[in-house]
């Protein structure tokens, strides 16, 4: 099979060949039209985890309601030879993406907007010379043309040009939007979010309420925007995420679809890596970029899709009072964590419901059989350890923490508590931390750092040893090479009281029975932004 990754234009991979003539591989989705056709909403809102296959879709929306072009022979939307003749090339669509509408700032943002309406209307520019249009009617519409119009004009732009298109056509026109929430999020990371929404909802408002040009309208995105959302003014959206059965099987491959692609003997591996998400009441869905990458790459294991974002809304949303439960989902454990399928954007770093919910409506997460949230496949397993790694670097470099956790294991005390001092000084600084949660915070904090040994060390935490419960214990995977390292956490500076509790309770009497002739015990006391820290060599406190 031929694989063109990444091609999102319909028409394109259906009729791209190559010197020998072969097509381009094409899983059938074309079901999706007539599911679209059938439901009952106006405004139908499909969220999606990234590269699912939402451009593609809405593309071939766009070909099929829009043209007559002969795509679609074969297909199993040409069986319904009803939709074909009643619905193919009969309406005027107006097809708008927003994947790459990014900005550093609102002004920024309405003049790049501005520039992709404009280009928009030039795919019209035969509404100028439409005899079923009045003068009135095209001095409406001429100023959208250039992207240079007054920012008043905005709100209406799309709505005119339905009016117009129905005017031309006498035909109620399709609307669809792709990726709808990307500038919002680029918006929620470059601090201007509101004034990003309220601009939006009003283009869409104006759009997509009693707008009686409209046919109906499909919008796609990652997230679904909760309480500040675009369409809270609308009553005529059916929404369906990836907890709907409603459209679950249009998007990703079914393990139908990747048992029919896959050789028997790539199966397994392939599930290992790439095992599937539970969409609706259990449908099993795969995430089709890697899967193709995992084919064209004959069939080489790697993490594709992880590698297509730069993950920067879930980094910066990442605080270390979430740590301890991201290392218990890289243990492969789960997470009782209430699914709400929407995203509360101006929340998401002080709710750590909110957080997991955009992990899960995103694609990092998914459900299993318990209906708890846990890690999918390998790929994202590999993610969650990288992007922990990453938020510990911070300012001070990729090499920090490695040289942190080389001092941990050597037991260089001064330099060991300069450098948590540093990274706690840092920290800090982007995220506040209660007085409330402060002993959960730094325990997250200890936890996810000591992430990075992960190679050289089992980590476990409040296990019982000697007369009691240690906070963290590393116990070394060649214990000829390595230390034990014991570590207990203290709020208010009372560090020399952990090192005596170590010693009073025999803590490291499973480190001793795991085989450690050698384990380095460190007390870690917090108090506010100070840090002091006591061992079984050296003692220090700042």
């Amino acid at each position: 099979m031929r694989f063109a990754i990444g091609l999102d234009d319909f028409k394109k991979l259906r009729t791209l060949v190559d010197s020998e003539g072969r097509h381009n591989f094409y899983c059938d989705k074309s079901l999706l039209i007539k599911d679209v056709i059938d439901d009952g909403s106006e405004i139908i809102l499909l969220p999606r985890p990234r590269r699912f296959g939402k451009s593609l879709n809405l593309s071939m929306l766009k070909y099929f309601f829009g043209t007559e072009e002969p795509l679609f022979e074969g297909l199993a939307i040409s069986q319904h030879q009803n939709i074909l003749e009643g619905w193919r090339g009969k309406f005027p669509v107006i097809f708008m993406g927003l994947k790459n509408l990014k900005a550093q700032d609102l002004e920024t943002l309405t003049s790049s907007l501005k520039i992709k309406i404009s280009d928009v209307y030039k795919e019209y520019e035969y509404l100028l010379t439409s005899e079923k249009l009045t003068v009135l009617n095209k001095k409406t519409i001429e100023p959208y043309f250039e992207p240079h119009f007054t920012d008043s004009y905005l709100t209406n732009s799309f709505l005119y040009l339905t009016q117009m298109l129905e005017i031309h056509h006498g035909q109620k026109v399709w609307v669809l939007i792709d990726e709808y929430d990307t500038p919002l999020q680029e918006a929620y990371l470059k601090g201007f979010f509101p004034e990003s929404v309220a601009l939006f909802k009003n283009i869409l408002g104006a759009l997509l309420k009693s707008n009686n040009a409209l046919y109906k309208g499909v919008v796609t995105g990652i997230t679904r925007i909760a309480k500040e959302s675009l369409f809270s003014d609308l009553n005529n959206v059916g929404t369906y995420d990836i907890t709907c059965n409603e459209y679950a099987e249009h998007f990703g491959f079914t393990e139908k679809e990747i048992e029919r692609m896959c050789p028997k003997d790539h199966i397994s591996a392939l599930k290992s890596w790439y095992n599937g998400y539970r969409f609706g009441d259990g449908l099993t869905i795969y995430n089709p970029w890697s899967i193709l990458h995992f084919l064209k790459k004959g069939y080489k294991l790697a993490p594709y899709w992880i590698n297509t974002s730069s993950n920067d809304l879930i980094q910066e949303c990442i605080t270390a009072d979430k740590l301890r439960d991201i290392h218990a989902l890289i243990d492969g454990k789960s997470l009782d964590i209430k699914v709400e399928p929407y995203t509360v954007m101006n929340n998401l770093k002080e709710n750590p419901s909110s957080f997991w919910n955009l992990l899960f409506i995103s694609g990092y997460l998914t459900l299993d059989t318990d209906g708890r949230m846990t890690i999918p496949n390998l790929e994202v397993h590999d993610f969650f350890e990288k992007i922990v790694l990453k938020w510990f670097g911070g300012k001070q470099g990729e090499t920090f923490l490695t040289d942190l956790l080389e001092d941990l294991i050597l037991g260089h005390v001064l330099e060991l508590q300069s450098k948590l001092q540093r990274l706690i000084l840092e920290t800090m600084s982007f995220h506040d931390v209660t007085e409330r949660k402060q002993e959960s915070f730094y325990h997250g904090f200890l936890l996810g750092m000591t992430l990075g040994l992960r190679d050289r060390y089992v980590i476990k935490s409040n296990r019982e040893s000697g007369y009691g419960r240690y906070d963290l214990a590393l116990y070394p995977k060649d214990t000829q090479k390595d230390p034990g390292i014991l570590i207990e956490v203290k709020m208010g500076l009372k560090a020399k009281a952990g090192l005596q509790q170590i010693e009073k309770k025999t803590y490291y009497q499973d480190l001793q029975t795991h085989g450690c002739s050698e384990i380095n015990r460190y007390s870690i006391a917090f108090d506010g932004k100070a840090v002091g820290l006591e061992s079984n060599s050296d003692i220090t406190t700042v």
